[in-house]
């Protein structure tokens, strides 16, 4: 995570830097996902502390909020609580939308199965909105016990690539590469 703090009338103390950051690191655990980018500007007008933070994620997605109170401590908490719920809102959307799209299904035609045969599985067609830009490795953290294969763009060649969890328990990996 590239982290930058600066102040502006102010001189930004050792104490509120490290808070900032581990409050930061601490958000991007409890959503699951990878910060690269977090820019905190702390200025200080009279009695009041301004704080703004921007904050670029992995899967491309940007959030930014400004606070301000007579601390500067309770200026930068309440400016990373209005960046939390930015990102718990993107979070449900994505979620309703997966289920939206889940409902959409397209399924095979049940008149093209043998009425004979009642084990023949269906084909179902998975509708993919958004394939994240990952690397290898955090692609594979995305693969658990409810989910067992993850499409994803590997930011090392821009392919669409496949990680999927192995009958012998290891993760697989299909590099897909159109060969012009």
């Amino acid at each position: 995570m590239n982290f930058s703090f600066a102040g502006r009338h102010m001189e930004i103390g050792a104490s509120l830097m490290t808070h900032a950051k581990e409050a930061c690191v601490a958000l991007a655990h409890k959503y699951k996902t990878d910060f690269i980018d977090v820019s905190i500007v702390m200025t200080k007008d009279g009695h009041l502390f301004y704080t703004d933070v921007t904050v670029k994620v992995r899967n491309g997605n940007s959030y930014y909020a400004s606070d301000d109170a007579d601390e500067p401590y309770v200026s930068f908490d309440a400016t990373l609580r209005k960046i939390d719920s930015q990102i718990q809102k993107k979070k449900q959307h994505d979620i309703d939308a997966a289920k939206k799209h889940s409902a959409e299904r397209v399924e095979l035609d049940n008149s093209l199965l043998s009425e004979e045969d009642d084990s023949t599985p269906l084909i179902i067609a998975e509708i993919l909105d958004d394939i994240p830009l990952l690397s290898v490795s955090d692609a594979a953290k995305h693969i658990n016990d409810s989910r067992h294969i993850f499409v994803f763009e590997n930011i090392s060649n821009n392919a669409v690539n496949v990680v999927y969890r192995r009958d012998d328990g290891n993760i697989g990996w299909i590099d897909y590469t159109v060969k012009g």
